[in-house]
């Protein structure tokens, strides 16, 4: 698996980096575009060689986990399982033949995001998303599998209320967004310093990410930080964060399923 994910201080970076997945897709998520290419191309592989290759797009608001490709799953539950790891229960699962349509198809979640204007952010994503692609690829000749999947994931910045002039209903999603970047940070704490015990189930976000951050995967995280004197508490934050991220070590291997286990 692999995963890339964007965190940090609220603004234009972050609007400028999602802006340029939406609409200039040669600039950002390259890999998104080769893989969706590499796959889907049918002379990139040989006449043996099948691929099946599906997106799906998600979001924890409120921490609750909602699918952004079908607005009536609010509440979708978070599974753990031998063969398939972490996934999301009932969540839709967009089937695609063209990179295009691999596009589209975030084109489409990203427009159902929970969003508000506040003090630091026109457009503030009140949510954190994952944006999941999965390429399952089968030997016709030996029935052999393989299945590799891409996470996507736009995290929510951390947000001081007096900065941000939340109240009501913002002010609620400020406190959520708070307590769910505490979780993340309290896993990266475990996994830095070797605890046995991560506490990946103390929250959807961490439990949703368990694979990304301390698991079977290759793993690219974006912080983003303000050059402001405005914002100096803030990027010293980030980049405290940044630094303990650094230390966590993952190592992805590769697992062929053979007809007999897949039976």
């Amino acid at each position: 698996a692999g995963a890339q994910i964007v965190v940090g201080t609220p603004g234009r970076l972050r609007d400028h980096l999602e802006a340029h997945a939406m609409a200039e897709e040669k600039y950002f998520y390259p890999t998104l575009l080769e893989l969706g290419k590499g796959a889907l191309d049918s002379d990139s592989a040989d006449e043996t060689t099948e691929f099946i290759v599906s997106a799906s797009y998600v979001e924890i608001y409120m921490e609750r986990v909602r699918d952004l490709l079908d607005n009536s799953k609010h509440n979708l539950q978070i599974r753990e399982d031998p063969l398939k790891g972490v996934y999301v229960q009932g969540m839709t699962e967009e089937f695609v033949g063209s990179a295009d349509e691999l596009i589209d198809v975030m084109k489409l979640g990203k427009q159902n995001r929970a969003t508000a204007a506040t003090g630091m952010n026109a457009g503030s994503s009140r949510s954190h998303s994952c944006f999941c692609i999965k390429i399952h690829q089968r030997d016709t000749e030996t029935e052999s599998t393989k299945t590799g999947r891409m996470y996507l994931v736009d995290l929510a910045g951390s947000e001081m209320v007096r900065k941000t002039g939340a109240s009501g209903q913002q002010l609620d999603e400020a406190k959520m967004i708070n307590r769910s970047l505490s979780a993340l940070g309290n896993v990266i704490n475990a996994l830095t310093e070797g605890k046995g015990h991560v506490p990946y189930r103390n929250h959807p976000l961490t439990q949703m990410m368990s694979d990304s951050l301390g698991g079977n995967a290759k793993t690219l995280m974006f912080v983003n930080f303000s050059p402001a004197d405005y914002n100096k508490a803030e990027t010293e934050s980030s980049l405290n964060f940044a630094e303990r991220v650094k230390k966590v070590k993952n190592k992805a291997n590769k697992a062929v399923q053979s007809k007999e286990v897949a039976a």
